[in-house]
C-alpha cells in the first residue's frame, strides 16, 4: 500500500507528537492502531515507525494530555495545590471517556503523571508535611479523583446500561433514599459527588497539619 500524499505529491508528515493528537481527537473507546492510522492517511507500518503497539499509542495520548493540562502552580498553598490537581486529573479522565480502561496500571508508570506528583509531593514537603504524609496526601487525593471517575464509568457502561436507568438489583435493594443520592452521583450529580468527596479528604489532611503544630 502507497502513502497518501499531500496536493503536490508529498507523503504526509507523521511524528511521535502528530500519533498523540490523533489519539486525543479519536477518544480511548475503541482505539486502535488501525483508526489512528485511518486518521492520519498513512498505512500501519508507518504508524509502527513511531509507536510500539497499541498501548504505547494509549500511552501517547495519555501524555499529550498530561502535559497539557492546567496543574496548580508550585507554591500555592497546600491546600489549593492538592485540591487544583485533583481536578486536573479528575478533569482529564472525565473529558476523555475510556481512558481509564485503557490505560490501566499503565498510568501509574507514566512519566507526565510521576513528574507532576513529585512535584505535588516536594511542595508539600516544603510547606512542612514530613515525606511520608506528604506523599500519602498526594498519592489519597489523585487516587480518589481516579477512582471516582472509573467507579462512575463502570456503572454508566454496565450496571445501569444505556437508559441509564438503575439496574434491578440496586433498586431491589437499596434503600428508595439511597437509591436517589447513588443514582445522581453516576449521574448528573458527578461533579457534585467528587467535591464532597474531595472536601472531606482534604479536610482529613488538614487535621495532619493541625496535629503537627
Amino acid at each position: 500500500m502507497r502513502e497518501p500524499t499531500r496536493k503536490g505529491g508529498r507523503p504526509r508528515v507523521v511524528d511521535r507528537e502528530a500519533v498523540a493528537r490523533a489519539v486525543v481527537e479519536h477518544g480511548f473507546v475503541e482505539l486502535s492502531v488501525s483508526a489512528i492510522a485511518r486518521r492520519l492517511g498513512v498505512n500501519q507500518a508507518t504508524l509502527y515507525r513511531h509507536i510500539g503497539g497499541q498501548d504505547d499509542l494509549v500511552d501517547t495520548g495519555v501524555t499529550l494530555l498530561i502535559k497539557q493540562a492546567a496543574w496548580p502552580a508550585g507554591g500555592a498553598p497546600w491546600r489549593e495545590l492538592l485540591e487544583g490537581a485533583a481536578w486536573t486529573v479528575w478533569g482529564i479522565l472525565r473529558d476523555n471517556p475510556g481512558l481509564m480502561m485503557a490505560a490501566g496500571r499503565r498510568l501509574l508508570a507514566n512519566d507526565e503523571l510521576i513528574a507532576a506528583f513529585n512535584r505535588l509531593c516536594l511542595d508539600l514537603i516544603g510547606q512542612g508535611l514530613p515525606p511520608d504524609k506528604a506523599t500519602l496526601a498526594v498519592d489519597f487525593v489523585l487516587d480518589l479523583a481516579c477512582n471516582t471517575v472509573l467507579s462512575r464509568d463502570l456503572m454508566l457502561a454496565g450496571a445501569m446500561g444505556g437508559d441509564r436507568e438503575p439496574p434491578p438489583a440496586w433498586t431491589g435493594n437499596f434503600d428508595p433514599r439511597v437509591l436517589e443520592v447513588i443514582t445522581r452521583a453516576a449521574g448528573p450529580g458527578h461533579e457534585e459527588w467528587f467535591a464532597g468527596k474531595l472536601r472531606i479528604a482534604l479536610d482529613g489532611i488538614e487535621r495532619m497539619f493541625v496535629d503537627m503544630r
